[in-house]
């Protein structure tokens, strides 16, 4: 099973996104905490020149000063503090900033105008200066969040626009590349890395070009070699052939020799078909030359050739095909395609009925034998059944050469009741009369 894919645009795109709003957090995190931090530094720095002020005049005097700020009240042990912070403070002594009623905010600070002096008893008194009208940050607080939250999807969104703008341009010759691959006229690719910019990907291009360079010299190499065995091969086959021939036209050849040579017979015409298929394989992506060809004929020499093979197959053939029928196909590989079909017939049904009909440019070829198991795919390669001694490679062949040659193959229903193995070839609108 193959993994899902994801848009690598849209990843980065998110990932933009992302950054930016994550970004614009950290900053307006950090904005309100160094203008929290000033702001209360400031009304700090207030109360400690206060408390000082104070403490210089009991120093001197004895008794506290009239405050030098007049925002801040001096309150000594035993006056009580505003009633808004009177119980927060009770309880939080140490607590130095608190919230009042209707809006009011205060700052305190604790101190001993005596402190330190010898012999002096304990003078503790308390500071404080309510800064409600002097806040900056506190009363704006909510319209800061909104307005920072509205430039982070402003930015955001002009980041994403750029980053899709970005990532397209930057992904277009990958893209590019990909349709070059996929939708090549050739199996095997044909690349140009002076067609791609000269960055990774021109690397990656290179890279393919390379791979299918040698891919293509290997396949090459096998055509060759398979065209020029099959070349060799039919010589000494037309000998053995040929001899086995003349030896049986001997009217004084030995009754015990009759079944081995049409052993040989047999085999030499099984070898000339592999031969024919192996060449039909090895030019299956050089395309074909369609002719027109009598298609009864092609039948008949077909049912023939699989009497000869397996000659102890008794399978009744019922041929519905007019004999002037004709197709434009490639003769050789038809040929073949039907050798396998009706030849699979005689070899796996051995007794039964093949029933052979054309109509509308579709040839059907079915038998009434066991049929393929369920579940399984008759055209995979080395796929069998457990009665069939083949190699497991016929249908396989069969559909390549179907698909070189330009014929539609379909594995199905009979289209009644019957069971057994059917196939439909679609060979194209028919053209009537055979050559002649």
């Amino acid at each position: 099973m193959s993994a899902s894919r994801h848009s690598l645009r849209g990843r980065i795109v998110l990932t933009i996104i992302g950054s930016v709003i994550a970004t614009s957090a950290i900053f307006g995190l950090a904005a309100f905490g160094i203008a929290y931090t000033t702001e209360d530094r400031l009304f700090r720095d207030v109360l400690a020149e206060e408390v000082a002020h104070q403490t210089a005049a009991w120093r001197r005097s004895g008794t506290l000063a009239t405050p030098a700020n007049p925002d801040v009240t001096i309150y000594r042990q035993d006056q009580p503090l505003p009633p808004d912070i009177r119980k927060d403070f009770a309880a939080n002594p140490r607590q130095s900033e608190f919230y009042g009623r209707k809006g009011r905010h205060y700052h305190v600070q604790r101190f001993d105008p005596a402190d330190g002096r010898p012999g002096a008893g304990r003078t503790p008194a308390v500071a404080v200066i309510e800064v409600s009208q002097d806040l900056l940050v506190r009363p704006y607080r909510d319209s800061i969040i909104v307005l920072l939250a509205g430039l982070s999807l402003v930015i955001a969104a002009v980041m994403a626009a750029f980053g899709w703008w970005l990532v397209n341009r930057a992904m277009k010759p990958l893209s590019a590349l990909a349709h070059d691959v996929a939708r090549a006229e050739s199996a095997i690719p044909i690349l140009h890395v002076r067609d791609y910019p000269a960055n990774e990907i021109g690397t990656l291009a290179e890279a393919l070009e390379q791979a299918f360079a040698r891919i293509g010299g290997f396949v090459e190499r096998e055509r060759a070699f398979t065209r020029d065995a099959s070349h060799e091969l039919r010589t000494p086959l037309a000998v053995i052939s040929g001899a086995a021939e003349v030896i049986a036209l001997n009217r004084d050849l030995p009754s015990d020799l009759a079944e081995p040579l049409r052993r040989i017979e047999t085999a030499t015409t099984d070898m000339v078909l592999a031969l024919d298929q192996l060449l039909a394989l090895a030019r299956e992506n050089e395309g074909v030359r369609k002719e027109c060809v009598a298609l009864r004929a092609m039948i008949d020499k077909a049912v023939s050739w699989a009497r000869l093979r397996y000659p102890g197959s008794l399978i009744e053939v019922a041929t519905g095909i007019d004999s002037d029928a004709a197709v434009l196909a490639h003769p050789t590989s038809l040929q073949l395609v039907l050798n396998n079909l009706i030849g699979n017939c005689f070899q796996h049904v051995g007794t039964g009925q093949l029933v052979i009909g054309y109509e509308n440019g579709t040839l059907s070829i079915s038998d009434d034998g066991p049929g393929f198991e369920p579940g399984t795919d008759p055209f995979a390669r080395f796929e069998k059944g457990d009665r069939s001694s083949g190699s497991g490679l016929g249908l396989d062949i069969t559909r390549r050469l179907c698909d070189a040659a330009g014929i539609g193959l379909v594995v199905g229903e009979a289209g009644d009741s019957r069971k057994g193995a059917h196939f439909r070839l679609e060979l194209g609108a028919p053209l009537g009369h055979g050559p002649r």
